[in-house]
């Protein structure tokens, strides 16, 4: 028994080491599969369903390559293979678009459909690929929004500032909007304290589902370390409450929590 135990494990270990599919986080259903060799992605209005390889350029490159129909994409790759540093949606034949990967240069019988080498600035790494173990953590507060969802919650929110911190607002303008996905919570005002505010749902953070049928859901401050909001809708009341709780360290080394309170009045 204690064998089998052992043997089970270690084919779990290799099937997590072999696996080398990733994920889209911005929609979980697109994919690059190096495992099975396909992929399925889409990037702004393009997108591409087909087989894909890896080719390394003369200068040391490396690019994966998905073959469409007549259009393909080559994206390069940075030192990981869910990483990558430029794109290039290209029209032509396949055996072309392998040649312009390993030589990195453009021929005459390529088309160029979008690159962001056309656009001044570089490629921020908009797909943002994660392993599956990160698949299935972003899945679970996905799920967060499905229940939004069921709940008539999702949509945009015009909103008036009444308190925030401890200042009362009632008597001006301080107005705004709330933006509710089904992955995260934007909040945009003319506050100077709150110009835009993005949070993530947590599964972890939202562990009673009722709480969520009453308008309450939580979630992690986006580019923060430990810093988590709530927020709380009334729409029948037309009132809501963002808390956010975030720990910070002074030049002690001491940590200290650091809370703010914002109401507001949700408007028709």
């Amino acid at each position: 028994m204690k064998k089998l135990l052992l043997l089970i494990l270690f084919c779990s270990y290799i099937n997590s080491v072999v696996s080398q599919k990733y994920y889209d986080s911005n929609d979980l259903k697109y994919y690059l599969d190096f495992s099975n060799k396909t992929a399925n992605l889409k990037f702004q209005d393009y997108k591409i369903n087909g087989p894909l390889e890896e080719v390394k350029s003369f200068y040391g490159n490396t690019y994966t390559i998905i073959k469409g129909d007549s259009i393909h994409w080559i994206l390069q790759q940075s030192i990981m293979k869910n990483k990558y540093l430029s794109y290039l949606i290209i029209k032509g034949e396949y055996k072309d678009i392998i040649k312009l990967a390993k030589r990195e240069s453009l021929g005459k019988k390529l088309e160029v459909i979008t690159s962001d080498r056309i656009f001044s600035g570089y490629f921020m790494d908009y797909f943002n690929f994660v392993n599956e173990d990160e698949y299935v953590k972003i899945n679970r507060d996905r799920l967060i929004g499905d229940y939004l969802k069921d709940e008539g919650l999702l949509g945009d929110y015009n909103i008036k500032i009444y308190r925030n911190n401890g200042v009362n607002y009632f008597d001006l303008d301080m107005e705004g909007v709330i933006k509710l996905s089904r992955k995260e919570v934007v909040i945009e005002t003319n506050l100077p304290t709150l110009t835009r505010f993005v949070g993530i749902y947590d599964a972890d953070l939202n562990t009673n589902i009722e709480f969520i049928k009453r308008g309450i859901v939580s979630g992690r401050i986006f580019l923060k370390n430990k810093a988590i909001f709530s927020l709380s809708l009334d729409l029948k009341k037309k009132i809501g409450t963002l808390t956010t709780l975030e720990v910070t360290v002074n030049d002690e080394n001491v940590e200290l929590n650091k809370r703010k309170t914002t109401t507001f009045l949700i408007k028709d």
